[in-house]
């Protein structure tokens, strides 16, 4: 009991002599180092950091200790630059990466550029060739006699061995439908006919039609590869014109979003902040 008295007592008095020195720095953390001293508290606890205690711990911006920290920044955040990167990218890819001065990622941007849209015409050319090598090949050896028909019309005459059998199946649908059969829509003029020498040429004009529906295709999906070459160009543009690596930065408002760690907890922290 005298000795608990004694070391109150001592306390008391090293916290009247840190709180009436003029020089201490951080008033809050020397007092509670006095009192942690004089109670015996400062070997037996390992839950506090007196070290970084001013660090850590703040409120509004200010220290524990009562002396206002200023923000500090990783750079300055110019909406307008990042924009105009941006956009730049968005219409030629690789042209904000150049405007940012990345000259060697804007070479590779601007190079998937012209890889895909290179691709596009030659896949489209491809598309073409075998368009037309189908319809020659109808002409030659199923008798059409022009090659200004439709896609349907071309498709019908993969389907069926010669124009009446075609004839026939939309005559059989209407009748099925109640309709007069001789007024079946869709229904083809002998000038429009066509009659197949053998299956074999059928199917082989099948498979030219499929090779031009393939390369179509492959043509259709290099646009898809343009968009998100343009995505991916303008997104890394926004990001090389700002000077700070926080995960994201709310335009206009000043406020900047970042992941932290928290220690003594584990996990993160998602951090909103704002600089003044």
């Amino acid at each position: 009991m005298q000795m608990s008295l004694r070391r109150i007592v001592i306390a008391t008095a090293l916290t009247a002599v840190a709180c009436a020195t003029p020089a201490v720095a951080d008033p809050a953390l020397d007092l509670l180092t006095a009192q942690m001293e004089a109670t015996g508290l400062a070997a037996a606890s390992s839950r506090w950091d007196l070290q970084g205690l001013g660090d850590v711990q703040e409120l509004g911006g200010a220290s524990v200790g009562g002396a206002r920290r200023e923000p500090t920044s990783d750079g300055p955040h110019d909406f307008g630059r990042k924009l105009t990167a941006g956009l730049l990218s968005l219409a030629l890819p690789g042209a904000g990466q150049l405007y940012n001065g990345e000259r060697d990622r804007a070479l590779a941007f601007a190079g998937a550029e012209v890889a895909v849209w290179t691709a596009y015409y030659v896949f489209h050319s491809q598309a073409s060739g075998y368009s037309e090598d189908y319809r020659d090949y109808a002409r030659i050896f199923a008798g059409v006699q022009d090659s200004e028909h439709t896609e349907s019309y071309w498709r019908a005459v993969g389907r069926f061995m010669e124009s009446e059998d075609y004839n026939t199946a939309l005559m059989m649908e209407a009748r099925a439908e109640g309709l007069d059969p001789a007024a079946a829509p869709g229904l083809l003029d002998p000038a429009a006919g066509w009659l197949w020498r053998s299956e074999d040429h059928r199917g082989n004009y099948q498979d030219l039609r499929s090779d031009a529906s393939s390369a179509y295709s492959r043509r259709d999906f290099m646009i898809l590869f343009a968009i998100i070459n343009r995505a991916v160009s303008a997104y890394d543009a926004v990001r090389g014109a700002g000077a700070g690596d926080h995960l994201l930065e709310v335009a206009g408002l000043g406020l900047d979003v970042e992941s932290r760690p928290r220690g003594g907890h584990g996990g993160a922290a998602c951090v909103i902040s704002r600089s003044f």
